[in-house]
């Protein structure tokens, strides 16, 4: 399915935070859109008045305003024509400034909505540009628990049964916080990151075996939940079907990996497993570690030294 806003979609949500009047303007289903596709093939999706780049959300600030009444009356009309001809999700009037006349008639005649707003043109443009792009990235949802550890955004998983959601009741009592269980929805906001929510039905809910449903605010306070945090880390659970950890894996590295969420690849660490092993110690150790090579230190790499440095003592001694 397509992801697409409308001019009604960004007055419902933003009307409060931009203090939005909605003047005249196509409500119906046909209203003019903008989908997620014209991400790529637009400079902006809101800003001001601009007939070459055309913008899906068209600002009017003063100096705009006061341009519009510079032109004479064949500029006027040729310019107004212009800009309702692409058909804009909306025209916004900003600082609850006067709605010039011609505006008010071509739109009058369009299926565009003329909306007015008692915010600044520039904080108008900004919030616009940065809401319609973060409502139409890329998503997905991925199956596990998110949660925020020593700042880190951290999902666990696994497959069922592994002991993810017993994983996280116990990072919980060690003072880390639940951002979604069972099924995070992950947004990719920049080229670089990725955030991750929780829908609204599971929000601080965590499911255990055995427990049932647990609602994590109400259990350790409202310290432990947290609304959303950017995707760094994966750390995946698994259960070895022999019951021994995997004798390929990289004694000095660890089985790390990475795992593409949506266009961006995420580090992640696989721990294996098994009876006798405290995971909750070993999540924790793995983020920190994760912390440090972030910061360049690696200490698998500051062995390797060590060691070649001793080879070439005993080698220099013969």
């Amino acid at each position: 399915m397509v992801r697409s806003v409308t001019a009604r979609n960004l007055f419902d949500e933003l009307q409060k935070r931009l203090q939005l009047e909605w003047v005249s303007g196509d409500e119906s289903e046909s209203a003019p859109s903008v989908s997620a596709d014209e991400l790529s093939d637009r400079p902006a999706l809101a800003g001001f008045l601009n007939l070459i780049h055309h913008n899906k959300v068209q600002v009017l600030g003063s100096e705009e305003i006061r341009y519009l009444e510079s032109l004479s009356k064949k500029e006027l009309g040729f310019t107004v024509r212009r800009l309702f001809d692409h058909q804009p999700l909306a025209v916004i009037i900003s600082s609850s400034m006067e709605i010039p006349e011609s505006i008010s008639a071509a739109a009058a005649n369009k299926p565009v909505a003329l909306i007015r707003s008692k915010t600044r043109s520039y904080e108008l443009t900004s919030y616009l540009q940065y809401h319609m792009t973060r409502s139409l990235a890329k998503q997905t949802t991925l199956h596990g628990v998110f949660m925020e550890m020593f700042t880190i955004g951290v999902l666990i998983t696994g497959e069922a049964a592994s002991g993810k959601s017993e994983l996280a009741l116990e990072l919980l009592t060690r003072g880390h916080r639940l951002i979604a269980d069972d099924a995070p929805e992950f947004t990719q906001i920049s080229p670089e990151i990725i955030d991750g929510t929780c829908p609204e039905v599971l929000q601080d809910c965590l499911e255990v075996r055995g427990l049932g449903v647990l609602n994590v605010r109400h259990m350790f306070g409202d310290s432990a939940v947290k609304l959303n945090k950017f995707l760094r880390l994966i750390i995946h659970l698994d259960v070895p079907q022999d019951k021994q950890v995997n004798p390929a894996a990289d004694r000095l590295r660890g089985d790390s990996s990475a795992m593409r969420v949506l266009d961006l690849d995420i580090h992640r660490i696989t721990i294996p497993v098994l009876a006798g092993r405290n995971l909750a110690v070993m999540a924790e150790a793995a983020v920190r570690d994760f912390m440090l090579k972030m910061k360049g230190y690696d200490a698998a790499s500051e062995f390797l030294e060590r060691h070649s440095r001793l080879l070439q003592k005993q080698a220099a001694r013969e």
